[in-house]
């Protein structure tokens, strides 16, 4: 099982686990799927168009067929969080290698130095010309577009975190989001206390990895000398970066924060 491990600014390791070769497999193949269901309906529509010689039938391969092929794997990862279809029913993602969702420049670098991305797009056209126009030609076309995927397969086989060619150039990696579950979901906390009031404010200067981190080092089960020496330590820091004090414990004072954070985030 691969882990990739990433620091806070406070000296708290997150762990991701790096996504299987068989999810990403399984994303792959949904995410064709679904690419050549939308082409073959697309064709459907368009096709006609070329019977009646309309001049419409280029715009529309381009704005209908063309355009939206080629862009959806980018456009889907943009706004769903570093997953496409696939990527989502496959329980995958994308996040930048500081743990966080990758931003919009990241997202265009892996996409246009994704090598392998020419043969996501154009599968639909090949068993598009292999069902219904030269089965030959179609043939020869895969064979070209497995070589050009090539690259892509090997460096995510060699790397240590199964990175492509454009995850090493945009700096992202692809995680399994199940595991040790989603951020989102590990730092909330259950405030039953209507009449909550938060002690620091300053909480929110502090990211989702951040207090992720903290609560993963509460969770601690070891409760030795140096465990708790590390909280100290911790504690000290933060309360160092965000200019607070504080006389509470330091392990009271790191679940204060959890508190207060959880409150901002979810309250208002």
């Amino acid at each position: 099982m691969a882990i990739i491990t990433i620091g806070t600014p406070f000296n708290i390791d997150l762990e991701f686990k790096i996504a299987s070769f068989g999810k990403r497999l399984a994303a792959w193949f949904i995410d064709v799927l679904i690419i050549t269901l939308y082409y073959y309906l697309m064709m459907r529509i368009i096709g006609p168009l070329a019977d009646h010689g309309s001049a419409f039938k280029e715009p529309a391969e381009l704005f209908l067929l063309m355009i939206p092929v080629l862009v959806y794997q980018l456009s889907f990862e943009m706004f769903m969080n570093g997953q496409t279809i696939g990527k989502r029913i496959a329980g995958i993602k994308i996040i930048d290698k500081e743990g966080q969702e990758p931003s919009w420049g990241q997202y265009i670098i892996r996409w246009i130095l994704c090598i392998g991305n020419l043969f996501i797009y154009i599968v639909p056209y090949v068993i598009y010309a292999m069902v219904f126009s030269n089965l030959a030609e179609g043939f020869v076309l895969m064979i070209v577009l497995l070589i050009f995927y090539l690259p892509d397969f090997l460096t995510v086989m060699i790397s240590a975190n199964a990175q492509r060619i454009g995850d090493f150039a945009a700096g992202t990696v692809v995680i399994d989001k199940d595991y040790r579950a989603n951020i989102s979901e590990t730092i909330y906390l259950e405030i039953e206390d209507q009449n909550y009031k938060p002690v620091f404010p300053e909480v929110m200067r502090l990211t989702d990895r951040d207090i992720n981190g903290i609560r993963n080092l509460l969770n601690l089960k070891n409760n030795s000398k140096d465990t708790e020496h590390y909280i100290v330590d911790v504690a000290q820091k933060i309360k160092s970066v965000l200019g607070v004090e504080s006389n509470l414990f330091p392990r009271d004072f790191l679940g204060q924060l959890l508190q207060d954070y959880n409150y901002f985030t979810t309250k208002q």
